[in-house]
């Protein structure tokens, strides 16, 4: 893809005294004929991710979609702090962004999320908006296991010293008890947690036409967990049209500077395309 296909501009949502921010990326030579709204992961997961959905989004920007890339309230260049999140903050932040994004014109509207960013847009495809589909990739399923295996990284540091080991149950006492944590630079409030622990995808049945789920393995011919086929077996007996793929390739969103996936991003081209 040439750069040129498509302009980049940043741009700041004023709601409800926050101040979000967003990248906007649209077509150059064609006009937009749909828009996409990213939900991006949980925390650092959020910055070790970004080039590969910066890359991903230029390319579908120079196909023709509208679309932008959203930090909510507390994540990278937005306002306030993370400690100032909750998982209803990122849903009313969320709705907001995808109202606006809608207003500019380019229909239909399409929601995409990263690991936590998946259960995010998943939830919000039920409120009253308009989505033609969801772009999942490598969805987390239960927001309590993220936040679980956020936790842990508060230890990680003593574990080496063999000072400290993961204390599951005092670190939510703590958190019940309304008090934050701060884990790995980041302040996790009580709201967030607590919030969020209650988030299930099996629980949300995406209220749009079409729903993509991509999941990335290190297998040449891999497959979805079965926890993941479990969730999709259930949409499926609701009535969700799911078209499922299975991508080989390294967690990005584990990993500084990872490779592009050429595999993955031509897909969820294709995808949006149909």
């Amino acid at each position: 893809m040439n750069p040129g296909e498509c302009s980049i501009r940043g741009h700041f949502l004023e709601h409800r005294g926050r101040r979000l921010f967003c990248l906007l990326l649209e077509p150059v030579f064609v006009k937009a004929h749909s828009a996409i709204l990213f939900f991006p992961p949980f925390a650092e997961e959020m910055n070790k991710s970004r080039r590969i959905v910066a890359c991903q989004a230029r390319e579908l920007a120079a196909a023709g979609n509208r679309v932008m890339l959203l930090d909510p309230t507390g994540c990278g260049d937005a306002g306030g702090d993370f400690h100032d999140a909750s998982w209803q903050v990122w849903l009313e932040d969320g709705l907001f962004a995808a109202n606006y994004l809608a207003a500019q014109g380019a229909v239909p509207l399409s929601l995409w999320g990263l690991r936590l960013g998946a259960l995010l847009a998943c939830e919000l495809s039920q409120a009253p908006l308009d989505i033609h589909r969801l772009m999942l990739w490598q969805p987390v399923l239960n927001a309590e296991q993220q936040i679980d295996q956020f936790l842990r990284l508060r230890t990680v540091g003593s574990a080496v010293n063999n000072t400290a080991s993961f204390d599951r149950k005092a670190l939510w006492n703590e958190l019940r008890a309304g008090r934050s944590l701060e884990v790995a630079g980041y302040e996790l409030s009580s709201a967030m947690a607590l919030e969020a622990a209650k988030v299930r995808l099996i629980d949300l049945r995406p209220a749009c036409r079409t729903v993509h789920w991509l999941e990335i393995g290190g297998e040449q011919q891999g497959s979805l967990s079965p926890p993941s086929e479990s969730v999709i077996a259930h949409w499926l007996g609701q009535g969700v049209q799911v078209a499922t793929q299975y991508v080989q390739g390294d967690p990005f969103w584990r990993v500084i500077d990872a490779a592009i996936n050429p595999c993955l991003q031509r897909r969820t081209t294709e995808a949006f395309a149909q």
